[in-house]
């Protein structure tokens, strides 16, 4: 039996964090959480996981500024980044598309499309 799939949770929120984390464990992955960037990234140069939720509006340095920097290290570019934001404006979702991200979901989000979208961007990896 294999492990379960590492989900990255990077939000500034702990209102948001705990809800994604419960979900994430019901749904069988092992999330973990991060408060900002740099925390993001020691815990990404730690052990890579499989996926990235990744909060855009943050104080430091914005989700953006990280997932592009993500996708320029070869180390990580290959993780998909799922951009989780209160701006749903189109220009903020290609934005973020463009930086590299993979999904792009706007806050609030529905728990059934989250979990739908995971399922289908981890599939491929399972």
């Amino acid at each position: 039996m294999s492990a379960p799939k590492r989900i990255l949770i990077v939000d500034d929120d702990a209102f948001i964090r705990r809800p994604l984390e419960l979900i994430l464990r019901e749904e069988g992955y092992a999330p973990e959480t991060a408060a900002d960037a740099e925390e993001g990234m020691r815990a990404v140069e730690a052990t890579p996981p499989d996926l990235i939720l990744l909060d855009v509006m943050m104080p430091g340095k914005d989700g953006f500024t990280f997932c592009g920097e993500l996708k320029r290290d070869p180390r990580f570019s290959s993780i998909p980044i799922v951009l989780l934001s209160a701006r749903g404006l189109e220009r903020d979702r290609s934005y973020g598309l463009s930086l590299g991200a993979t999904d792009f979901l706007t806050k609030p989000y529905s728990p059934h499309e989250l979990r739908k979208r995971l399922r289908e961007l981890l599939s491929g990896s399972a």
